[in-house]
């Protein structure tokens, strides 16, 4: 059944150029949209992707090639910032949360990221540990050193990628939107403040604060936020994907995400080894997802009959 898999790549620029699935998967991130479509079920969406000229921004994968692409965005390797760990985490909680149909495809997409999910961590395990300057928090750490205090928006994935590199260096005060997140942080970060977000001002007893933006927000959101505290704030780091086309507007440093990147260029000639020996990893572990499906004569139906 992997060949009746179609995966589209949604990349920042084309991410509201196509609908919603209706009858398959789709997960998004700060950085794409990708939907996991059936071949047959889902054809005129598929061909409306493929017209000619094709849409910018839009990528399409099928069958074992698209099991490899899952591989590496989960692995990190198509991350701006190579190897980082945050987007595992991402597709881990999208998986726990996805709603499967009662069907054979359903079946089988629940048995596929769970597969994808299982090989991501023994590739990750075997070629891509011990990258500690490849992650999110320690980027964030370097602009955040010295301060006494940072809030950070957002209680997501993002956020809990950042703060252990904050934790016993600076005071962190966490604004949340959905609860269920974050309460989940209590337990290992008692020491964090966790504060509803409001457009109130939030009380303060520093007066110079860092502000780390770990959620996806619209620029003018962040900007009203900021005017409603009383605290004065030092330093933006901005995390969001859409930082350079929706850009906040301070008159404080305001770091985006892809500036945070490309202080790491001289870093990535040194994972290249490392980086192609997960992406050859990678293709045994689709053959072997191939020959598992080509094993099954009855497809998925029969593993769940």
């Amino acid at each position: 059944m992997i060949e009746q898999l179609v995966i589209l790549n949604l990349r920042h620029e084309a991410r509201d150029k196509m609908p919603a699935v209706l009858n398959g998967l789709e997960w998004q991130t700060c950085l794409r949209r990708i939907q996991f479509l059936n071949r047959n079920e889902n054809r005129a969406l598929i061909e409306a992707a493929e017209r000619n000229p094709p849409i910018a921004g839009i990528e399409i994968y099928r069958g074992r090639e698209a099991y490899g692409f899952l591989l590496e965005v989960i692995c990190g390797l198509n991350s701006p910032l190579v190897c980082e760990t945050a987007v595992m985490g991402q597709f881990r909680e999208f998986c726990s949360q996805a709603r499967f149909s009662n069907t054979s495809w359903g079946w089988f997409l629940r048995q596929l990221t769970s597969n994808v999910l299982v090989d991501a961590k023994r590739v990750r395990h075997d070629h891509l540990q011990g990258i500690g300057s490849q992650s999110y928090g320690s980027l964030v750490r370097q602009h955040v050193k010295g301060m006494p205090e940072v809030a950070v928006l957002g209680a997501g994935q993002l956020a809990r990628e950042i703060l252990p590199w904050m934790i016993g260096k600076t005071k962190a005060r966490l604004f949340y939107r959905n609860w269920l997140h974050a309460k989940d942080l209590l337990p290992e970060y008692p020491e964090v403040q966790l504060d509803q977000y409001t457009a109130d001002d939030a009380g303060w007893e520093q007066q110079e604060i860092g502000l780390v933006i770990a959620a996806p927000m619209k620029a003018a959101e962040v900007e009203d936020w900021i005017r409603a505290q009383s605290a004065t704030f030092t330093k933006c780091l901005d995390l969001r994907g859409d930082a350079a086309t929706d850009p906040i507007l301070l008159p404080i440093p305001v770091i985006k995400l892809s500036e945070l990147f490309d202080a790491l260029r001289s870093e990535r000639q040194k994972l290249e080894g490392r980086v192609e020996a997960a992406r050859a990893a990678i293709k045994v572990l689709v053959q072997h997802q191939s020959r598992q499906t080509q094993f099954r004569p009855f497809g998925w139906d029969d593993l769940c009959a």
